[in-house]
């Protein structure tokens, strides 16, 4: 039973039932999936049909699928490695108390939903700085003026290489 724990990685597939099942997924309807056996059929969850539908997703852009269960409560290397920190990073969040977490002795535990609510907040931080960025751009210069601007830092780029 402890193998159903382990993660386990599923290389990209060359099987042309990807791409049929890819199609069928974005042919405009919500399709639902469902378990058959022999006579006896059940009608997946929601949750279970949104799992599939990006795992085949993946698969038919050629990328690798992981599967990694994880537990509810989560210990600070877990949790690091989920959020791609580290430990120690973490625990500085915490002690900030950006990301709340729990006592037992001298152990930290944090809840799955509490990690995976800070990693939505951290992105949508980081896309809202660059959207921002962009927008100072856009609505500050005129094409032309970043031209010039572009122009000059790629001569002084190549002034910096040049000299070594």
């Amino acid at each position: 039973m402890t193998t159903l724990l382990e993660p386990k990685t599923y290389p990209p597939s060359e099987n042309a039932g990807v791409a049929e099942i890819d199609d069928l997924l974005h042919s405009g309807d919500t399709p639902t999936f469902a378990l058959v056996n022999g006579s006896h059929s059940v009608a997946l969850p929601a949750e279970i049909n949104a799992i599939l539908t990006q795992v085949v997703a993946a698969m038919r852009a050629g990328k690798a699928i992981t599967v990694t269960p994880q537990s509810q409560s989560l210990t600070t290397q877990q949790a690091a490695d989920l959020l791609g920190m580290s430990r120690p990073t973490l625990v500085k969040l915490i002690d900030a108390g950006e990301i709340p977490c729990t006592r037992t002795s001298n152990r930290r535990m944090l809840l799955l939903d509490d990690v995976l609510e800070y990693r939505r907040k951290r992105r949508d931080r980081q896309l809202a700085a660059i959207a921002a960025t962009q927008a100072d751009l856009v609505e500050d210069l005129e094409p032309e003026e970043m031209l010039g601007i572009l122009a000059e830092a790629r001569a002084a780029r190549r002034k910096r290489i040049d000299r070594g």
